[in-house]
């Protein structure tokens, strides 16, 4: 299976997490990634330049919005045709039911279809009408997956539980390469400078675009009620629509708007995170495996999380966790933690570290896909599958 020709539809190739962990799949599979292509539903983001780099063809369906959709599905058939595969590993729900109904378009019933879940579903009444209908899309056209993957526990029980079916999915964690995310002691004179910290101040920190679900308004006032204990924090959000964004909004109206920075996206992420002294996720809903979390952690790192998808799988003991939405009692555990002494700290985060190290290794991952592209060609080849696509 290490040479099987794969397309991975996605989305788009912006910067997000599921985004980011196909770039890095794809850089972990070394040769074996000749026989893989991207489609990108969207026109190229920041990221596909990258996967190009790797010598991964990235084709595009220019589909903008719901209105495209059917036209995508017709161009997706024709890349199916052009380009072979023997898998289709859809990503995210309008890569999954893209790549479904362009398969059934192209009449390839030979094809093994792997549908990769990167969202939580904690409330569907909370995600956007038009997420709403492609989950109810996938909900009818599960029976034509071969397997099913879930970055996080919690997202796979989500959506058992809103009825897609649990028969053919399997668990497959998020990864990160540890040599990549390390501790780093010349990073935090990098984000000081980047930021315009003042010298031995304290660095909270997080990353991640501007999104309703990501609530870093909660972040800004976390900060504040630091402030007001005494502690001399400085706060640092880095993500795309973050400069004039919820974060920096919220700092001005609590009279801190000199003690956060609100930075655009960035390329060096692994040469920044080391620098903060503290990681905080401040997520209301929608998180699965949140890869930023899991950077920082095996950064070295310590972390406070609220309670959403598998954040407190991911921190275990070398950090804390609080309730969605619930500023102060986010606030009183990051006091908890930046209270403790430098040393007590660092060894927080090693022993953060040594558990990415143990949990999360690129290689685990790409051995877990390996098995689920052949899994899904011996369901495929079945005789009671023939004709399933067809």
């Amino acid at each position: 299976m290490s040479e099987a020709r794969v397309m991975h539809v996605i989305t788009g190739t912006a910067l997000g997490g599921a985004e980011m962990m196909l770039l890095r799949y794809l850089r972990a599979l070394g040769d074996a990634r000749a026989g893989h292509v991207v489609v990108s539903m969207m026109p190229p983001g920041a990221l596909a330049a990258q996967i190009a780099a790797l010598g991964v063809p990235v084709r595009t369906l220019d589909v903008a919005g719901a209105a495209g959709l059917p036209a995508g599905v017709m161009r997706l058939a024709r890349l199916i045709r052009e380009h072979d595969p023997q898998v289709l590993h859809g990503w995210m729900y309008h890569g999954c039911l893209v790549g479904t109904l362009a398969v059934l378009a192209a009449r390839r019933g030979d094809i093994g279809l792997l549908w990769g879940m990167h969202h939580s579903l904690a409330d569907p009444r909370r995600e956007k009408r038009m997420t709403r209908v492609v989950f109810a899309a996938l909900r009818r056209l599960a029976g034509r997956a071969d397997v099913i993957t879930y970055c996080s526990r919690v997202a796979r029980d989500q959506h058992r539980a809103q009825g897609l079916s649990g028969a053919r999915d399997r668990l497959i964690p998020n990864a990160i390469d540890c040599d990549e995310f390390r501790p780093d002691p010349g990073a935090r004179a990098r984000l000081a400078a980047l930021a315009g910290i003042p010298p031995g101040r304290l660095i909270v920190g997080s990353v991640g675009r501007n999104h309703p679900m990501k609530d870093h308004a909660a972040f800004a006032r976390c900060i504040a009620a630091l402030v007001r204990r005494g502690l001399d924090v400085h706060g640092v959000v880095i993500g795309e629509g973050q400069p004039g964004g919820p974060a920096a909004r919220q700092a001005a109206a609590e009279g801190i708007a000199d003690r956060l920075a609100a930075i655009g996206p960035r390329q060096d992420i692994p040469a920044l995170v080391p620098g903060f002294d503290l990681y905080v996720l401040s997520s209301a809903w929608g998180e699965s495996m949140p890869l930023a979390v899991a950077e920082a952690v095996a950064s070295g790192v310590p972390a406070v999380v609220t309670d959403v998808g598998d954040s407190r799988w991911l921190v275990g003991e070398a950090g804390a966790i609080c309730p969605p939405r619930d500023s102060a009692a986010m606030a009183e555990a990051a006091a908890g933690i930046l209270s403790l002494s430098p040393s007590e700290r660092a060894e927080l985060g090693r022993r953060g570290r040594d558990r990415m190290i143990a949990l999360m290794s690129m290689p685990h991952y790409v051995d877990l896909h390996e098995t689920a592209y052949r899994d899904a060609l011996i369901r495929r080849a079945a005789p009671s599958q023939q004709g399933a696509v067809a």
